[in-house]
């Protein structure tokens, strides 16, 4: 089992980690020859957030470096503690080089294998001092080697039909502001939207009703009008509760996002599909797929997406 690359982009690697390193403690990385997987399965409850990303190899490795070999059609999978890598990637600021690789490390032998070896991501980053001379450090971050079974036990959710609305979002940045401000009434956020571009978020406590409101919001240039074709009045809402904090872990991802598409599952869920560098053509490539979370055909070709699939919480007195 082998891999090594070379990280084509280390700043934008190191804030897509630190932007899921909030969601879960543990991240799933599945790598393949054209592709790489991160999968978040959130804090393991009806109302935690789960995250799957699906990037082009070229979008994350600089291409040519990337050397994959495994008994598994070339595949590895690796389970990682997002934290951890997180801080190794921000040690690579500045560096003119990071290559990644899969080793052993803390065995007997003197290479580090042997008797009580352990896996790790080994980061060799290299960068130039004010002198310009080369400097070199390596950080080690340990992972799980999983069997190709637990990979098979991890399902994307899908939305089914139920798509009522997809829209464009405003600034991830000033919906984050916005959440934190009314987080601060309620723990729990109804949105709601209609296909007219409207969206409205609303937080509700004895105190008081506090709601903030978009209008002329865009929709993707295909695929939304499928969607709204189903319903007579574009202007008719549909409403999703959610927690606050599960929708600030979402918001998080602000410092990787170019733009973003909310789909509005009444009653169910809300999917946020956040693309990273990704071309218009790729964004509307993906909303045209909007029924199912994530499917590889969909993604994006230059940054990937990132899925957040956010489900509904039922409060007392909802039907």
């Amino acid at each position: 089992m082998r891999f090594k690359a070379e990280i084509s982009n280390p700043p934008q690697f190191s804030r897509l980690i630190t932007s899921l390193a909030p969601l879960s403690k543990i991240a799933t990385l599945k790598l393949k020859e054209d592709a790489v997987h991160f999968i978040c399965m959130g804090d393991g409850t009806k109302s935690g957030i789960q995250v799957w990303r699906c990037a082009d190899c070229d979008a994350i490795f600089r291409a040519g470096s990337l050397r994959l070999e495994s008994n598994h059609m070339n595949e590895i999978y690796l389970e990682v503690t997002t934290d951890a890598l997180a801080k190794a990637l921000r040690s690579a600021s500045g560096a003119t080089q990071v290559t990644i690789k899969l080793a052993k490390k803390g065995g007997v032998d003197n290479s580090g294998t042997g008797e009580g070896s352990y896996p790790v991501l080994s980061l060799a980053i290299e960068s130039s001092s004010r002198l310009g001379k080369r400097l070199e450090i390596t950080q080690d971050v340990a992972v799980r080697v999983k069997k190709a079974a637990d990979i098979e036990l991890l399902k994307e959710p899908l939305s089914g039909n139920a798509i009522q609305v997809i829209l464009l979002l405003p600034p991830l940045q000033l919906l984050r502001t916005v959440v934190e401000r009314l987080k601060t009434v309620s723990p729990y956020l109804t949105l709601s939207a209609n296909n007219a571009g409207e969206l409205r978020i609303r937080a509700e406590a004895d105190e008081a009703n506090v709601e903030t409101e978009w209008r002329g919001l865009k929709k993707p240039s295909m695929g939304a009008e499928d969607v709204a074709a189903q319903h007579e009045d574009p202007r008719q809402f549909f409403s999703v509760t959610l927690e606050a904090k599960s929708l600030l872990k979402f918001l998080a991802s602000y410092t990787v996002a170019t733009t973003s598409i909310f789909c509005l599952c009444a009653s169910h869920c809300a999917i946020f599909y956040v693309y990273i560098g990704a071309t218009a053509k790729d964004q509307q490539r993906r909303a045209r797929g909007g029924g199912g979370a994530g499917d590889e055909d969909d993604m994006a070709s230059s940054g990937g997406v990132l899925t957040f699939f956010v489900p509904a919480v039922k409060l007392d007195g909802d039907e």
